[in-house]
């Protein structure tokens, strides 16, 4: 099942938008394998559609599920600096490691990827419809199912071995639908919570206790959520492009931007210079919007 038909389908027909234990079977030994793939020369062929969204200096890595590709754009010109294929991997989401390196969700094959150095691998694989991503301050990769009663997976890297199956157990299970989230410094995840269905309302998840309990409610329909380099968290609507900051103390929202260019959106973060950038949701183009409000739509490629 493609996330990207049943997204897009209802985008276009009922006018919402949700921007993504369990075993690796040992009769698949071989697809447990690590598979390393080398960039490529730079394509400058415009992806049909993004997904996930990460800022890297001053270049973004964007996923695409349509294009079964992970690429680093430059901020300035929308160039594509780099692309890598994804093997059937069908990427959802990426997150920026401490170490530099980009983490990859893979939502039509459950494959958790990372690429270093010029090259993408296969580190491990969970589970089908792999989605929300995020990386803390140790490099833990926290990564989600996309979906009514969803799974969170925590990945410890120095764990693993891309050439040995492993048998991976939630952390926490029965997550709303989540699209994308974020990590507090305190460990916690703010995440979006019914974003297909709204109303809304942002959550926040406990990976210790495995505790979910609602941050801000009466939201309307948000799909995505990250935190900008301060650590304060956000969530999108979708569709109208509306980003809400949450008060996670106070328990409230606050609308503190609303972008119609290039909407529909998947998903949404921020740089270190407090610029926000979106990701849309049907066409190769990403929104920037700096402290100033000044918006501006890097067109993807040639």
């Amino acid at each position: 099942m493609r996330r990207l038909i049943l997204l897009c389908s209802c985008a276009l027909l009922a006018l919402t938008v949700a921007c993504s234990s369990n075993s690796t079977d040992p009769s698949e030994s071989e697809g447990s394998k690590s598979t390393t793939t080398r960039a490529p020369a730079p394509d400058q062929t415009p992806p049909k559609s993004i997904n996930g969204i990460t800022v890297d200096g001053d270049t973004l890595w964007v996923a695409s599920i349509a294009g079964d590709e992970v690429l680093q754009i430059s901020i300035s010109d929308g160039s594509i600096l780099q692309r890598f294929d994804a093997n059937g991997a069908t990427p959802d989401d990426v997150d920026l490691a401490p170490d530099g390196s980009i983490w990859v969700a893979g939502f039509g094959n459950g494959d958790l990827a990372r690429i270093h150095e010029g090259e993408y691998e296969r580190i491990t694989n969970i589970k089908e419809g792999l989605n929300p991503i995020a990386v803390d301050a140790k490099g833990i990769v926290w990564v989600g199912t996309y979906g009514p009663a969803g799974d969170l997976f925590r990945i410890d890297p120095s764990e693993v071995d891309p050439d040995t199956s492993f048998e991976w157990s939630p952390v926490v299970t029965g997550l709303p639908d989540i699209n994308a989230f974020g990590i507090l410094a305190d460990g916690r995840i703010v995440a979006p919570s019914l974003g297909t269905d709204g109303p809304s309302s942002a959550v926040l998840i406990d990976p210790t206790s495995g505790d979910i309990s609602e941050l801000a409610t009466g939201l309307p329909s948000v799909a995505a959520a990250t935190v900008d380099s301060d650590g304060t968290p956000y969530v999108l609507a979708n569709l109208t492009g509306e980003v809400f900051r949450i008060d996670v103390e106070n328990k409230t929202s606050k609308s503190v931007y609303k972008v119609s260019e290039g909407a529909p959106f998947d998903n949404l973060a921020f740089g270190d210079d407090g610029t926000l950038y979106l990701s849309s949701f049907i066409a190769p183009t990403i929104t920037a919007v700096d402290p100033s409000g000044v918006v501006r739509v890097i067109k993807i490629g040639g």
